[in-house]
């Protein structure tokens, strides 16, 4: 039987992707950005969000393209409605992949694959297009939720912090923002969003660096308090991370929060006590599907 730390290491290596996702990714995304290339002017396109910053959880879902228009679409389209620029993406993409596989996000339109498959093993289920323009060191998103284009620099800040927390824990912190994101899913989502994870965990996750079971407990209970903040965007811009928390939303994170605190204290002591193999049984309870079978 392995150990509770083997059983962790496992785990983290089974969040990280495979050769087959990675190669599905660059297929998929150039695909997307030939799509929304056609149509578009676009000064240039990369790849951001949580994939870019290494931080993404499997399946891949929502894998974040960011478009910077050129100066004419920008005249076109930075005076208009946020709306209308997603719906545009919506329209382009739809065209290509068909109405019922693309959905208007709040600050992109997304486009699905495979989008009631059971085999999500191995693919990229979604993808975001995100339109933006250039100002001068940073960039401006429309947000059809707010009705305004807002604030941000995901190419700089948000990468540049997420590398710099990383080092400081020797590599270890990106592993348990990966964890505790993947139990985020299998717990029904109550945290909103994904990012607000990896969030609260730059301020909540310090160093000196414990253990993988011992950081994820840590996080579950320091975030217990930290999900009834407002965590503000880390680059300075937009509108804190936390915003799409509701007080029903808190309530329910708290409770889920609360619960696997609890079950993750309970599974360290079974550990101490020698009593491995229920430890594990419950680390598979809280941490869910990908977490290994003793």
């Amino acid at each position: 039987m392995m150990t509770v730390q083997e059983a962790f290491e496992k785990y983290r290596q089974r969040l990280e992707l495979s050769e087959t996702e990675r190669t599905d990714t660059i297929r998929r995304h150039n695909e997307v950005r030939d799509c929304i290339k056609a149509k578009f002017d676009i000064k240039r396109d990369f790849l951001t969000g949580s994939y870019a910053r290494h931080t993404k959880t499997k399946p891949l879902k929502d894998v974040d393209i960011f478009f910077v228009l050129s100066d004419s679409e920008k005249k076109k389209w930075r005076d208009k409605v946020p709306s209308e620029i997603l719906d545009a993406f919506e329209s382009c993409l739809a065209d290509k992949y068909g109405k019922d596989a693309v959905d208007p996000g709040r600050r992109c339109a997304t486009v699905e694959f495979d989008k009631n498959t059971k085999d999500e093993e191995g693919k990229v289920l979604s993808i975001d297009t995100v339109p933006a323009v250039e100002l001068d060191g940073c960039y401006e998103i429309p947000d059809r939720h707010l009705g305004k284009w807002i604030k941000t620099d995901p190419e700089v800040l948000h990468k540049q912090q997420s590398t710099d927390k990383n080092k400081a824990l020797d590599g270890k912190w990106v592993p348990v923002v990966k964890m505790v994101k993947r139990w985020n899913r299998s717990a029904d989502k109550p945290s909103k969003p994904a990012f607000l994870i990896e969030v609260m965990a730059h301020g909540l996750v310090d160093a000196p660096f414990t253990t993988y079971p011992s950081e994820v407990r840590r996080f579950f209970a320091a975030a217990l308090d930290g999900i009834t903040r407002a965590w503000p965007d880390p680059a300075g811009y937009g509108p804190p991370v936390s915003d799409q928390m509701t007080p029903e939303l808190i309530s329910k994170a708290v409770m889920a929060l609360r619960t696997a605190e609890t079950q993750a204290a309970l599974a360290m002591r079974l550990e101490k006590e020698g009593k491995t193999g229920e430890a594990l049984a419950l680390w598979k309870k809280i941490m869910g599907r990908y977490f290994p079978s003793f």
